[in-house]
């Protein structure tokens, strides 16, 4: 579409598991062996209609979880504060319509470039960490849900004494209690 072609390929670590590639106008570099071979991997999880059309149902089904998930917890009239900033935090807010109505602030640790600012596409303002502390918090959603084991016994060993939201894959509730 572009004049562009994909000419290597490799699976990194971060972000719970990604994939690099490189790309570069076509016919500029040969193109390598990861390229297929990625190719192969992935193509009964994605590349097949069918599966596809599952990821997506699967995607729809997890953002009405949450949705209902977050609607029960306003309903009683408590507060839910967010954890994190990262880039994946705005496609999940955006994508699920989440708004300064049902996340009342994210928090991010001291001296973010973050604070001071809003999430993208939103009103929901990002602010210093220690507001969790301060204020009495009924839960924390963790937009860095693929570190949840790390985050929460921080957070906890920090003051925290809110329950957990985990967005996704499943939407659920970690209650403080049961952290060690």
């Amino acid at each position: 579409m572009h004049g562009l072609e994909i000419f290597h390929a490799k699976k990194i670590p971060s972000h719970g598991g990604s994939i690099r590639v490189y790309a570069a106008r076509k016919n500029k570099y040969l193109i390598r062996e990861s390229v297929n071979k990625l190719l192969d991997e992935e193509k009964d999880s994605v590349i097949s209609e069918k599966n596809f059309s599952r990821f997506k149902k699967n995607v729809v089904l997890s953002k009405l979880k949450l949705n209902s998930l977050l609607l029960n917890i306003k309903r009683k009239g408590k507060t839910i504060y967010g954890i994190s900033a990262p880039s994946r935090a705005s496609t999940l807010i955006n994508y699920t319509g989440i708004d300064d109505g049902v996340v009342d602030c994210v928090l991010e640790i001291k001296g973010s470039h973050k604070i001071g600012k809003y999430i993208p596409g939103t009103i929901i303002p990002v602010l210093e960490e220690t507001k969790l502390h301060n204020d009495k918090v009924d839960y924390a959603i963790l937009f860095s849900w693929h570190i949840a084991d790390e985050l929460m016994p921080k957070l906890k060993q920090k003051g925290f004494k809110g329950d957990f939201i985990i967005p996704l894959p499943n939407p659920k509730i970690i209650r403080n209690n049961e952290i060690s």
